[in-house]
């Protein structure tokens, strides 16, 4: 008897839910959609072909419903942006929600842009649609039905606050003139910088004298500490020496002896002293170099003193006189 009582209390339970779970979702289901009302209006209300005109819609709706509206789609018309919707509270527990479009129409005529579709969601879950009543724009022409007449073009409509026209060109060709004004004058300097160098520096002296004088300098004070040292030395002196006596008097002075080169230098016209002088210089360089014969470093010295001695000497009479009177 109780097993049966409680079977048939187990069996009421589930009808129950049953029940309850066929009448919920019916009874859901037949819930009434909210009250919503669309009014939409151009604005301009009339505009020319391809003018920038608004187009907005304001719906009013519970305050527990929010909407979301579709982009106009209009033939020949284009959207040019989109302004996020805006709520506002109403009277009543109600809400006004505002969407606002900038469209261009490129048509004549009367321009209905039809109910625009709206979505909207309630705070229980519960969705829906809701198509809102749209507006109408007129489209005028500009030009007379009969008119048929060319016409220039209209001028350039102009900004305010901005520069004129001229302004930008101008600037651009002062920037362009200061530019090569700079240019010239930079050039200018440099090549008359350029010429007063070459002024400056006069003819490059390319004498034997001149020659000779550089390569003895490049010998300097000598410095000599191994037999390696002297050979080279004395071997540069030598070399020098008849070099310059080669460019001076026009003689192969390598191929000679030291004693053949003296003839020949008094042969020249030189004192024969001075061809004493460089007889001595030249046996002692062969001294070092050959025989390995070295000097005292301070005799190594007086030898360049007298190469130096040898290439004035030997300069002609009229060059000798000016470079002493430039010295004086």
């Amino acid at each position: 008897m109780t097993s049966r009582r409680a079977l048939a209390s187990t069996v009421a339970i589930l009808v129950a839910i049953v029940l309850a779970a066929t009448v919920a979702p019916s009874a859901f289901a037949q819930r009434p959609a909210p009250s919503l009302q669309g009014a939409a209006a151009f604005d301009p209300p009339a505009a020319s072909i391809g003018d920038k005109v608004t187009f907005t819609m304001q719906v009013t709706h519970p305050d527990d419903v929010i909407l979301k509206a579709a982009t106009p789609n209009i033939q020949d018309v284009n959207v040019i942006t989109v302004t996020p919707s805006v709520t506002t509270p109403s009277v009543n527990g109600t809400q006004v929600t505002t969407f606002a479009y900038t469209l261009q129409p490129f048509v004549l005529g009367a321009l209905d842009s039809g109910p625009v579709r709206l979505s909207w969601l309630r705070a229980d879950g519960s969705i829906g649609t809701f198509d809102a009543p749209g507006a109408k724009l007129v489209l005028a022409s500009v030009r007379a039905s009969n008119d048929q007449a060319l016409r220039p073009l209209k001028p350039p409509a102009s900004i305010a606050g901005a520069p004129p026209a001229w302004v930008r060109p101008a600037i651009a060709a002062a920037t362009v003139l200061v530019l090569a004004l700079i240019a010239a004058l930079v050039l200018a300097f440099v090549r008359r910088r350029r010429a007063h160098e070459v002024i400056e520096a006069g003819p490059v002296d390319t004498s034997p004298e001149r020659n000779a004088r550089d390569a003895l300098d490049a010998l300097g004070a000598p410095r000599l500490v191994a037999q390696a040292d002297y050979q080279s030395y004395y071997g540069a002196l030598a070399l020098t020496v008849r070099t310059y006596l080669a460019a001076r008097f026009g003689f192969n002075a390598h191929a000679l002896t030291t004693r053949e080169l003296e003839r020949r230098m008094v042969s020249h016209g030189v004192d024969r002293w001075q061809a004493r002088l460089v007889g001595g210089l030249l046996e002692r360089c062969d001294d070092a170099v050959y025989v390995r014969r070295y000097p005292e470093v301070a005799s190594a010295d007086h030898d360049l003193t007298v190469a130096y001695e040898i290439v004035e000497l030997s300069r002609p009479r009229l060059e000798s006189i000016e470079g002493q009177a430039a010295l004086a």
